[in-house]
């Protein structure tokens, strides 16, 4: 792994997606940040054995969370490479909830349809070490609407709050990049917790990722 730029660092990425052109579009937008794409492929059986051949740094991987094959693919890829970063692009309508998210194991999530830049700021992210998780998942994920009791939305808002606590921001660096004070994070987060009834940073952190807790900034609680 080499570095380039401003620190970012240079990852070697092997890519995977059925559908051609979003695959190739994958690839292109990784090549122009910088990143080495060493091998795509269309079926999930391929990614494995890309793996074993070429060591990359990262898998990007465009998945159907039903799929069998999805199931146990990271444990599979992680006894090959303990320290290989693993990022899922997800199908919205593939239907998930938080015991899939945490089964899969991953360390990025993007929901499918994601920007450019989210694509590589995810991919730096998980370069860097540590975990990353497209604002639109924790909507999906966190706030499954019930046919009879339904339950009030996190708001566009309070869904970045919570993306930037689980990715390890604390209050004070959340206000400086929304541009707001630390008491309106700390209002949002406090909504955020009565929505999810949750009661701190790692059970949010938890409730997403079951191992982000272990990382900086998302593994103790704190108060508002």
């Amino acid at each position: 792994m080499r570095f380039f730029g401003d620190g970012v660092r240079m990852s070697t990425l092997v890519v995977a997606d059925p559908r051609g052109v979003y695959l190739a579009g994958l690839e292109w937008v990784l090549r122009k940040a910088g990143h080495s794409v060493v091998a795509n492929c269309h079926r999930i059986i391929d990614v494995v054995p890309h793996v074993e051949r070429h060591r990359p740094d990262i898998v990007v991987i465009g998945v159907d969370i039903a799929s069998q094959q999805t199931a146990s693919l990271s444990s599979r890829l992680r006894t090959m490479n303990s320290a290989l970063g693993i990022i899922f692009i997800l199908q919205p309508n593939g239907g998930f909830g938080v015991k899939d998210i945490q089964e899969l194991d991953a360390d990025g999530l993007l929901l499918d349809g994601i920007s450019h830049s989210y694509l590589v700021e995810c991919v730096n992210v998980v370069a860097a070490g540590r975990k990353w998780v497209d604002n639109n998942i924790l909507q999906h994920l966190l706030m499954p609407i019930s046919q009879h009791h339904p339950e009030p939305r996190l708001t566009g808002r309070e869904a970045e709050v919570a993306s930037l606590v689980v990715r390890g921001f604390r209050n004070k660096n959340i206000a400086e990049q929304l541009h707001v004070s630390e008491g309106t994070v700390k209002m949002h987060l406090h909504h955020v917790y009565e929505k999810l009834h949750l009661s701190s940073r790692a059970e949010l952190a938890w409730a997403t990722f079951d191992k982000a807790a272990d990382h900086p900034g998302t593994g103790h609680k704190s108060g508002l």
